[in-house]
């Protein structure tokens, strides 16, 4: 069973928003990923975006794909 809540970080503790509902002495794992704001968002995207426009292979790369998709000609299927 996975339970996901959102909180927040309060003087360095974590504050949950409800009383979960868990035995006490229930082990859990604390995974933290932080919510990031719209423009923390666009900046990564705008970071990543033309990653690969100065990399001199790319084009062949898409050339070998675009071959590679043509010849797949899928795989056939037996109905019983």
């Amino acid at each position: 069973m996975t339970i996901t809540v959102k909180s927040k970080i309060e003087k360095g503790w974590i504050r949950l928003p409800k009383k979960l509902r868990l035995p006490d002495g229930t082990r859990i794992i604390v995974k933290i990923e932080p919510l990031l704001k719209t423009k923390e968002k666009l900046k990564i995207v705008s970071e990543l975006s033309g990653g690969w426009s100065d990399d001199p292979t790319i084009t062949s790369i898409f050339e070998e794909l675009e071959q590679e998709r043509h010849h797949n000609i899928g795989r056939e299927v037996m109905f019983e």
